[in-house]
């Protein structure tokens, strides 16, 4: 029941995630390089979760850590995005948003997505494995 609970509330924050995505698409461009190979992780990330839906493993339910990790990542972008609409001073003309803050939380998404879509394909693999 639980681990059913997780892989439902994994997909639901996949949606999430892009909405946060898509409202930080204005930070994003401004990053330059950061922010375009952000854009291209987290559309492989999107891409990712459509492929464990597609492939049908049992395996991507069973493992709750794997599906929180996901739920925290979406959360963690939930908290920069949060944190960009709800500052006082994002509203403020006189007020210059600090884009080395999302540079790093770029990054940082970047290599945890990077760790989620390796250890996918793994699981992916050796489950084929196990199989044979």
């Amino acid at each position: 029941m639980l681990k059913n609970i997780v892989y439902y509330l994994r997909l639901i924050s996949v949606i999430f995630f892009v909405i946060f995505v898509y409202l930080l698409l204005n930070v994003i461009f401004n990053c330059g390089a950061f922010g375009i190979s952000f854009l291209i992780m987290c559309s492989l990330f999107v891409l990712i979760n459509i492929f464990t839906i597609l492939s049908r493993k049992e395996i991507y339910k069973e493992l709750v850590s794997y599906n929180l990790i996901s739920f925290a990542l979406t959360f963690y972008l939930g908290i920069i995005t949060v944190k960009l609409y709800t500052d006082y001073r994002a509203n403020s003309l006189m007020y210059t948003l600090n884009y080395d803050y999302f540079k790093t939380n770029f990054i940082i998404i970047d290599l945890v997505i990077l760790g989620i879509i390796l250890n996918t394909l793994f699981i992916y693999f050796w489950d084929i494995k196990k199989e044979d």
